[in-house]
C-alpha cells in the first residue's frame, strides 16, 4: 500500500546499524530526527517535515494535523486536495496553521481541515506560506453507516530492548491491523507512546509506521508522555477540564458514537464528570458512548492495586454508571483484561444473551484493557484473587496484540487479535434492542 515502505525500511536498518556502531542500545538520541536524516540535498522548494500526526477531528467531516519543521517563523499551511480514483486532483483548498517554537530548534504546526466528504480519496501536504512544500500524503474517508476502529495498548517505544526494536514491533502491529482492516475509520493509541518523552529518537520510533500518515490516530495521554505530548498531537474539542501539562479531557463524534478521552493524569473527578456531561449535552443523540483513558481501572497486573488507580475507580465508576457509558478502553498495565458488565463496582448478575452469544441490552459498562502493541514491556500478573471477581478474561500473553471495535446502528463488537498470527484472543459483543424509533 505504501510506496515508501522499502525506503523507510532501508533507513530503519541504517539506524539500527548506527545505534550498534555507537554502542547505544537504545537507538540514536541526538537531533536531527530520522526524517531529517533522510534528506541528503537542499532544495529551497522542498519543505522538510517530520512527526506528522493525522488525527480525527470534531466529527467525521474534520481531521486535525500536527507536524514539526526546523525552527521557523514562516506561516504554516495544509493543502488538502480531493482526488479521483486515479489520483488526479479534482479540487484543492488550503488551511492555515498555528506556528510555535518548541525545544531543540524546532517549530510545531497545528491545523484543522473541514468539509470532508464521505468515501473520498484525499491528498495533503504542508507548506511554509511562500514557495516550499512537503511531500504529499493520502488518506481516504469512509462511507457512512457501520464502521470500525483499531485500538492499541501502550507502545511505549524505548521501554524494551531498544528504540528500533520496539519501533519494529509497533510497526508490525500497526501494519498487521490495517492490512486486516484496511477500511478502518481511525486508530487509537492508549497512552505511553514513548518511554522518555524528551528522547526525540523514541518519537521517531513511534512515528515510524507509514500507515500513521494515512489513518487518523487518536492518542491518549499517558504517564510517560509528560508535557511534550502536546508538542506532537492536536486533539479536537479540548474542554480545559481535567487539565495538566499533557492537555485536558476532549471529545469527538464519529457516525452514531460519542468518544470521550479523559486525561487520567488528573485526579479531579468533578472536572472529568463536567467534561463528560458537556460532551453528552453537545451530542445528545449519540447511540453509543465510549470512553478512553490511560490508567486501567480494572486490570490484573502490576498497576492493578496502585493507589491512584483505585482512587480513579472509586471516583469515575459511579460517573460512568450515571452517564450510561457503554465501554471504557484503557492501557497502562500491559496486559489484556475484559471485565464482566460492571455497575457500582459490582458484576451485573443477570445478562441476556442471543443465539450468537452477544449480550443483549446489558446494564452497566464493560471495561477493556489493551495489551502492549509493540512488545516493549509486559507486567507480571497479580494473584488471581486480585482480579477474578471482575475479570471475565485476564491474560498475559507476552506478545503484541490489537483490538478491532466494530460499531453498527445497534451493536458494538470488541475483538482482540494476536499480531503474530492474527488469531482471535477474545471477542465480546453488545447488542441494543431498546433504541426506540
Amino acid at each position: 500500500m505504501f510506496d515508501g515502505k522499502r525506503r523507510m525500511g532501508i533507513l530503519f536498518a541504517a539506524l539500527i546499524l548506527a545505534s550498534v556502531a555507537s554502542g547505544c542500545a537504545n537507538g540514536p538520541s541526538r537531533d536531527p530526527s530520522a526524517k531529517e536524516l533522510a534528506s541528503t540535498k537542499y532544495d529551497p522548494h522542498a519543505l522538510d517535515v517530520f512527526h506528522v500526526a493525522l488525527a480525527p477531528g470534531a466529527d467525521e467531516s474534520e481531521r486535525t494535523f500536527s507536524w514539526h519543521t526546523r525552527d521557523t517563523n514562516k506561516k504554516g499551511l495544509v493543502e488538502l486536495s480531493r482526488l479521483d480514483e486515479e489520483g488526479n486532483v479534482l479540487s484543492s483548498e488550503t488551511f492555515e496553521a498555528t506556528v510555535e517554537d518548541i525545544l531543540r530548534g524546532r517549530s510545531r504546526h497545528k491545523a484543522t481541515v473541514s468539509g470532508l466528504e464521505e468515501n473520498q480519496l484525499y491528498s495533503y501536504r504542508f507548506g511554509d506560506g511562500l514557495s516550499a512544500w512537503s511531500e504529499s500524503y493520502t488518506f481516504r474517508t469512509q462511507a457512512e453507516g457501520e464502521f470500525n476502529i483499531l485500538f492499541f495498548g501502550d507502545p511505549q517505544i524505548g521501554a524494551g530492548d531498544g528504540v528500533w526494536s520496539d519501533a519494529d514491533g509497533w510497526n508490525r502491529t500497526v501494519t498487521a491491523a490495517t492490512e486486516m482492516f484496511p477500511d478502518t475509520a481511525f486508530l487509537v493509541s492508549s497512552g505511553d507512546q514513548v518511554n522518555r518523552a524528551n528522547e526525540l529518537s523514541q518519537y521517531d520510533g513511534w512515528f515510524f509506521p507509514e500507515e500513521l500518515t494515512a489513518y487518523p490516530v487518536m492518542t491518549i495521554a499517558g504517564i510517560h508522555d509528560e508535557s511534550p505530548f502536546t508538542d506532537y498531537f492536536n486533539a479536537p474539542n479540548e474542554t480545559g477540564l481535567g487539565e495538566d501539562s499533557e492537555g485536558s479531557d476532549f471529545y469527538f463524534t464519529y457516525g452514531n458514537t460519542l468518544f470521550i478521552a479523559l486525561n487520567s493524569q488528573s485526579s479531579d473527578i468533578a472536572e472529568h464528570k463536567e467534561a463528560m456531561e458537556l460532551a453528552i449535552a453537545e451530542n445528545p443523540d449519540a447511540t453509543h458512548r465510549i470512553v478512553f483513558l490511560h490508567k486501567s481501572l480494572y486490570s490484573s497486573a502490576s498497576h492493578a492495586l496502585d493507589e491512584d488507580v483505585l482512587a480513579l475507580r472509586v471516583g469515575l465508576v459511579p460517573v460512568f454508571d450515571e452517564l450510561d457509558i457503554d465501554a471504557v478502553l484503557m492501557g497502562h498495565d500491559h496486559v489484556y483484561v475484559r471485565t464482566y458488565q460492571m455497575k457500582g463496582d459490582e458484576v451485573i448478575g443477570e445478562i441476556a444473551y442471543n443465539e450468537e452469544g452477544a449480550a443483549v441490552d446489558p446494564d452497566g459498562t464493560v471495561y477493556l484493557t489493551g495489551n502492549s502493541a509493540s512488545g516493549s514491556k509486559y507486567y507480571d500478573m497479580q494473584d488471581a484473587s486480585v482480579y477474578e471477581r471482575y475479570a471475565a478474561v485476564a491474560l498475559q500473553l507476552e506478545e503484541p496484540t490489537y483490538m478491532n471495535i466494530k460499531v453498527t446502528d445497534d451493536s458494538i463488537t470488541f475483538t482482540t487479535y494476536k499480531t503474530s498470527d492474527l488469531s482471535v484472543v477474545d471477542a465480546y459483543r453488545i447488542v441494543k434492542t431498546d433504541l426506540g424509533d
